[in-house]
């Protein structure tokens, strides 16, 4: 089998030491082969470094035109740095020269002997040698790659407008990097990093308790940190940021720092909190309009009874009977809302024409077919369901919102007033009055 070769080039001006040289890296003992190139003085081996292929030179110290150290000297490049490894060959009494050869780049030296035994070692040192320059190459690779990766991860941090920061797990909240993002706090990264709470001294008070019981959750199970908190700038004003986080583990799963991520999400609270007072306003609105809506309803009510009993009692005002309830059939059809009656089962009994119109179906296909569930979005009916057993115990149900999915499928957002009609305590059917708050949601939003 073909050994891998190693091209070694020996500046030594004794023959005979180089012939001894020749004949011990000759001997098939070594898991290498060894390329041997000679150079009788400093300047031939100067030479034949840059000319031949190499992987490490053998240079003996007393050479005819220059000393060992002075070839290293040569030897360096315009950064100061020696190309190849370099091995001094020197004799018992010059550790001194050793020495100073190592502090000008050799990688390392052998002891010539007068019994040649140094011959013996010299294969082994240059493969140990060639091993540690290898090692020392990936390793600068390594660590080259390593700047590059993370100067365009910072680079890539720091241009995005979140906040984003690492921490040490031995002390809670001590920064090891923030980006420079946080100046929009009021904050340099320096004064933030030398501070032993970093930004979890930013915490409004009234977060701090909780902001620390997720961290130390984190640190303790492991799960992804997700937060919302309000941060004081450095005038005092409060922000509103979620935090989320993840433990940054090695290899060997053994946790090593918190990397995470702040987002500004001050102008989302502030819409909710808009939204929530839009909503707050529409739920008075549609208190008001249904207590006014009752009150007809209850004024409309006692008319009809009226009616029903003064036409009972004249038998011959059929005609004037038909037409006030005609009147009435109109305005229960067509009142500016929806109307409708639910049986014990929430199977449509009654509906008037405008919910009719409103879902784009005709009296035959809803009356005794579909019930209420079968024309809400998912998420409503749930609601419904919850609600109806509700309004089947006490009575009553009042601002139920739902989304009604029409024949065409487009929703249509809805609130919800109904009454139960019992006889002796039993559940008869509902009598509901449906709004259509489509115009409302628009105000909100």
């Amino acid at each position: 089998m073909t050994k891998p070769q190693i091209h070694v080039l020996i500046v030594e001006d004794d023959v005979v030491d180089r012939m001894a040289c020749r004949r011990s890296f000759a001997q098939d003992t070594h898991d290498f082969e060894f390329v041997l190139v000679e150079a009788e003085t400093a300047r031939d081996g100067l030479q034949l470094v840059h000319t031949e292929k190499l992987d490490c030179v053998l240079l003996d110290y007393n050479l005819p035109d220059l000393n060992g150290l002075e070839f290293l000297a040569e030897l360096k490049d315009d950064l100061g740095a020696i190309p190849l490894p370099v091995i001094m060959l020197t004799g018992a009494d010059n550790a001194a020269v050793a020495v100073e050869a190592i502090k000008l780049g050799a990688q390392d030296y052998v002891v010539k002997d007068p019994n040649l035994q140094y011959l013996e070692l010299l294969p082994a040192v240059i493969e140990r040698v060639l091993r540690e320059q290898l090692a020392l190459k990936e390793k600068q690779l390594m660590e080259s790659s390593l700047a590059r990766a993370e100067a365009k991860y910072r680079s890539l941090v720091e241009q995005i407008p979140a906040i984003t920061y690492s921490t040490a797990l031995n002390v809670t909240g001590k920064l090891i990097y923030i980006s420079p993002q946080i100046r929009q706090l009021g904050y340099a990264p320096e004064e933030l990093l030398a501070d032993p709470e970093g930004i979890l001294k930013l915490l409004h008070p009234e977060d701090r308790t909780g902001a620390y019981t997720q961290i130390s959750h984190c640190y303790e199970s492991g799960e992804p940190l997700r937060c919302e908190c309000r941060l004081l700038t450095r005038e005092g004003k409060v922000r509103w940021f979620l935090n989320e986080a993840v433990l940054v583990r090695h290899e060997s799963e053994e946790p090593l720092f918190l990397q995470g991520i702040l987002i500004d999400i001050t102008k989302d609270k502030e819409v909710e909190e808009e939204l929530q007072q839009h909503r707050r306003r529409l739920e008075e609105l549609v208190e008001s309009r249904t207590v006014q809506f009752e009150r007809r309803i209850a004024i409309l009510e006692s008319a009809n009874a009226n009616l029903v009993s003064k036409l009972g009692e004249c038998t011959q005002a059929g005609s004037a009977q038909k037409k006030c309830a005609d009147q009435f059939a109109d305005l229960y059809h067509n009142a500016p809302c929806g109307c409708h009656s639910l049986d014990l089962d929430g199977v449509f009994v009654q509906v008037n024409d405008t919910e009719l119109a409103w879902l784009g179906l005709a009296r035959e296909e809803v009356v005794g077919k579909i019930r209420l569930t079968d024309i809400l979005t998912p998420a409503s009916v749930k609601k419904f369901q919850d609600s109806y057993r509700h309004f089947k115990e006490h009575g009553w149900v009042r601002n139920l919102e739902l989304e009604i999915v029409r024949k065409d499928g487009a929703r249509l957002p809805v609130l919800l007033n109904a009454n139960a009609v019992k006889d002796k305590g039993r559940f008869v059917m509902s009598r509901s009055v449906v709004f259509d708050i489509t115009g409302f949601k628009r105000t909100g939003q």
